[in-house]
């Protein structure tokens, strides 16, 4: 340094500070920051530099790959460290935990690589299958708990889920792929679907778990885990097809809810007035 370490105030120290963190973030050729570092015949200012400033974006890169390991090999090495690179550039870590900085993929993907849209959407799965595990842990709701309720009672039943639950629709054929990268094998060729088909995530036993829904219950979950009643989510089913009646609809939601409580995915109930 061109000043004594003893020679800094406070402030001069969070000056220098910033400095070196617009430096780091991409203002590689800022000579504000430079001018401070002493240039030796060793090893010059701009090599000195460029060892953290490559390796903040080494252990980033490292951070995306350990977030996404199905869109790496997707992708491949060298288009996953391009993008990664871009990404940083793009945007800039604001977080202390390294943990989240991939919350944006999806967004950058779906413009760096247009091209191939069903990397936004390996993108997507992996993302909500972390956050899944992530999730803050939550006692499940016993079934004896639901059966205890009185028959009259239950158009008022109002759900609370665990929060680890995500509704992710996705278009292309990912869960093959995904499944298909995680056992070392080749990946299915690409194939896109004419709607989009839900998938359900979820964690049990501090496990990312996940299954396809149908579109009247992927509704009705979303309905329940918004805050509607029981009545509500059966007269939202009876709506759907003409042809049902309000006691197959009522048949339908009971169902979709045994299904949530058998995977542990209700954590508690409130019956409203």
């Amino acid at each position: 340094m061109q000043q004594s370490p003893q020679t800094y105030t406070m402030l001069d120290l969070a000056q220098l500070q910033s400095e070196f963190q617009s430096y780091l973030i991409g203002h590689k050729n800022s000579t504000t920051f430079t001018t401070r570092i002493i240039n030796d015949a060793k090893v010059g200012v701009n090599r000195r530099l460029a060892i953290y400033f490559d390796a903040y974006r080494l252990r980033i890169i490292e951070a995306l790959a350990t977030a996404y390991p199905k869109l790496k090999a997707l992708l491949g090495d060298d288009l996953f460290n391009r993008i990664a690179r871009e990404y940083i550039d793009d945007f800039p870590s604001t977080y202390q935990n390294m943990r989240w900085v991939g919350g944006n993929m999806r967004e950058h993907l779906l413009y760096s690589i247009p091209e191939h849209p069903i990397a936004a959407e390996m993108a997507v799965f992996e993302w909500s299958l972390s956050l899944a595990f992530d999730a803050e842990d939550v006692a499940e709701l016993r079934l004896q708990d639901l059966a205890e309720i009185p028959l009259e009672h239950w158009n008022a039943l109002q759900l609370k889920f665990q929060p680890a639950i995500q509704i992710v629709r996705l278009r292309w054929n990912i869960i093959p792929i995904w499944k298909a990268l995680d056992a070392d094998e080749a990946p299915p060729a690409l194939l896109q679907d004419s709607i989009y088909t839900s998938w359900l995530i979820w964690r049990r036993d501090f496990s990312s778990q996940f299954r396809s829904m149908g579109e009247m219950e992927a509704i009705a979950l979303h309905m329940a885990m918004t805050g509607a009643t029981f009545e509500e989510v059966c007269e939202s089913l009876e709506g759907q097809e003409a042809e049902t009646t309000a006691e197959e609809a009522m048949t339908i939601a009971a169902q979709y809810m045994a299904g949530w409580l058998q995977c542990g995915m209700i954590v508690s109930f409130t019956l409203l007035n």
